[in-house]
């Protein structure tokens, strides 16, 4: 494929290229003009792949489908595309001209005011949006087969406004359906900073209802005028995505009305579930609000404020000259000299002048953390156990695993020469880590104990699902002869965890797993010249990227409690109230669904078939009024048929026979259903003895 060497003042095909209107991460957009008779000329934004990905087949393809896609979309809310093709071996496409304003453009130029969009017009254009998204994912082909286009980039830079108040999105170039193979690699993260719902920061299945997140990020942030999601690095913008924080609403938006609240709100629940469930909904909801404040949703409302706002120069591009796809530019740190970078690291810029700082502080939760003080590279230690040997000489590394896995206690002593020791709790380069009450294997308050029960594996899930109905906080010690896990809770759900196996350690799981090399994380934590921890670390030196590292962190603390399921021994108590005083971050799921995974995980048809074995014969019932609903328990498909089926059939027994018979669920998934329901009190049986 051939590249236009020089693009302005060029011929593609039958257009002109005039001005530059911006270039992103895949294309670059000119203004072009056609010549007619007579004369005649019009303008159009003509789209090319960036040279230096012209050759690349998988660029060129996704390219292609965009053009695909859109020659599909015809509606007044999306920018058309007129024609595609190709000149010289350069591939273009001809698109809609809108002389006018982005979104994101806009935004900036409010912001630096210090002025609010008037809420007619974050409504107009929020409800626009949702009118060119409701066609989209509504979209069917000429069989009448739903397209199940995503968009998957609503962002202010992908919404244009036109002079007369016209509102148009664009940029399918990274749009997801069901008819064009998924070109998304593993690790990558489509979307800009900022503007993803999610489930997309960590690369999870999307729906329409991933849209919907998105313009509910674009309508705050015009009324707020600052970032919903702000934060320090990518990481920080990521976790507050993921957890759908939403402090920055609920502390600027008091001036907004409650159901204007309700509907932001209810767009941006982190549970697809609990959103609008479709485009059209929520453009219903904006329709009611607009009618409560007296407001019309007319384009003709909006062009007035535009003109008066001044900043319409008198011919505009497709949108601002810096960028189609919004720039990339990075906002962390260059890579340390001691380590070269083995990845190059971007990050989309926010598209509000203004900087929001952090409402806290990172959000990042690895559990191994580099040092908080400078220290001499290459320092060793030498430790003097209880017994009065010397351990050592040990590294960085190697010493902050040993405290992390609790095989180091605060008076454990140690020293950096070999001559004088003192404990590692007053030591400045060690004792951030051991001085945190989450790595503190070795005391308890045991005033404060709520509960203490011999781990059983016929009560153990009734236990932790009674946790999570009962929306506790606090901390739940698992102790074995050797092994110690303390799963601190936040509102019925594991947040935090800690575990003095070496192998749940973040820098372990992700050597396992072939992400990052060994001598990386080594290296990364013996870095000692900042309050940073590992994740933030790996990612700073180009090993990690931001949305790998919270998936991994994710997969860590779900991966921690589901282990759960393997215990057979030892003891568990619950300190009602206790916090860990880290940064949390709450698994993409419920904590009841962790439970149900927990069991699915490890509990084997065999052992559920004899722990069910004292109820056979007995009686199925349904409990009204249960403490949790079956949504509540992450089933898969099998287990909730067989949990609605149990009642009916009165036992295990007919139970699984009627599945087998049926072939919709195997013997092991009927049982594991009925263990379920009793476990959770959605089922009930008078000699069951399961329950707490």
């Amino acid at each position: 494929m051939g590249v236009l060497r020089a693009r302005t003042n060029s011929r593609l095909g039958s257009y002109e290229l005039g001005d530059r209107l911006g270039a992103g991460g895949m294309a670059e957009v000119y203004v072009g003009t056609r010549a007619g008779p007579h004369g005649f000329n019009k303008r159009f934004a003509i789209k090319l792949i960036l040279p230096q990905l012209a050759q690349d087949a998988r660029f060129v393809q996704m390219f292609c489908d965009e053009a695909r896609i859109c020659a599909a979309l015809t509606h007044p809310n999306i920018v058309q595309v007129v024609d595609f093709g190709e000149s010289d071996g350069n591939l273009f496409m001809a698109m809609e001209y809108v002389d006018g304003i982005s979104c994101a453009k806009l935004l900036r130029a409010v912001a630096s005011r210090g002025e609010r969009f008037p809420l007619p017009s974050a409504l107009f254009i929020a409800h626009e949006v949702l009118r060119a998204l409701t066609f989209a994912h509504e979209a069917r082909d000429e069989q009448g087969r739903p397209l199940g286009i995503v968009h998957r980039d609503v962002s202010p830079g992908n919404i244009l406004i036109g002079r007369t108040g016209e509102v148009k999105l664009t940029d399918f170039g990274i749009v997801r359906s069901s008819f064009i193979d998924r070109r998304t690699y593993p690790g990558e993260l489509k979307g800009k900073m900022g503007y993803m719902s999610p489930e997309q920061v960590i690369g999870g299945e999307l729906d329409a209802r991933s849209d919907l997140f998105t313009v509910g990020i674009v309508l705050a942030e015009m009324l707020l005028c600052r970032p919903l999601f702000p934060g320090r690095n990518e990481l920080d913008i990521l976790s507050r995505i993921f957890e759908a924080d939403l402090r920055v609403l609920e502390r600027y938006g008091t001036h907004l009305s409650p159901e204007l609240l309700v509907a932001l709100r209810t767009a941006l629940a982190r549970e697809p579930n609990a959103r609008f469930q479709s485009a059209r909904d929520f453009a219903e909801a904006l329709r009611g609000v607009a009618r409560q404040v007296g407001a019309s949703l007319e384009e003709g409302d909006l062009a007035p404020w535009l003109a008066n706002l001044g900043i319409l120069a008198s011919r505009s591009g497709v949108r601002e000259a810096v960028s189609a796809h919004e720039p990339m530019r990075s906002t962390h740190p260059a890579p340390r000299p001691a380590l070269p970078p083995s990845g190059a690291m971007r990050a989309a810029r926010r598209p509000l002048a203004r900087t929001e700082p952090p409402p806290s502080s990172s959000r990042m939760v690895a559990t191994t953390p580099s040092s908080g003080l400078p220290a001499r590279p290459g320092t060793k230690f030498k430790i003097r156990t209880a017994t009065g040997n010397i351990v050592g000489p040990l590294t960085v590394a190697q010493l902050l695993e040993l405290i992390a896995t609790g095989r180091v206690a605060r008076r454990t002593l140690v020293s950096s020469d070999g001559v004088h020791f003192h404990a590692v709790s007053d030591d400045p380069a060690l004792g951030h880590l051991v001085n945190r009450p989450a790595f503190d294997f070795f005391h308890e308050d045991t005033s404060r104990m709520a509960w203490q029960r011999r781990i059983q594996r016929d009560t153990l899930p009734a236990q932790l699902y009674e946790l999570c109905v009962r929306a506790e906080t606090g901390l739940l010690v698992f102790k074995g002869d050797r092994s110690q896990k303390r799963v601190y809770f936040s509102a019925g759900v594991p947040s935090f965890i800690t575990s003095n196996d070496r192998s749940e350690l973040l820098g372990a799981r992700l050597v396992a797993a072939g992400v990052v090399p060994k001598a990386a994380v080594e290296a990364c934590l013996s870095l000692r010249d900042g309050p940073e921890r590992l994740g933030e670390t790996l990612i700073h030196q180009g090993y990690l990227r931001p949305t790998t590292l919270l998936r991994a962190l994710i997969e860590q603390i779900e991966h921690r409690f589901v282990e759960l399921g393997s215990w057979s021994q030892g003891h568990v108590c619950f300190y009602r109230g206790e916090q860990s005083g880290e940064e949390q971050l709450k698994p993409y799921t419920t904590g009841a669904a962790l439970v149900t995974r927990l069991v699915r995980e490890g509990y084997s048809g065999a052992e559920l078939a004899e722990l069910l074995g004292g109820i056979r014969g007995e009686t199925l019932v349904r409990v009204p009024d249960a403490p949790l609903a079956m949504l509540d328990l992450g089933l898969t498909n099998a287990e909730r048929y067989a949990l609605e089926l149990a009642p009916h059939l009165q036992s295990p027994e007919r139970l699984t026979a009627q599945l087998a018979q049926q072939n919709v669920a195997s013997p092991a998934e009927g049982l594991r259903a009925v263990f379920i329901g009793l476990a959770s009190g959605i089922l009930s049986t008078p000699r069951w003895v399961g329950r707490v």
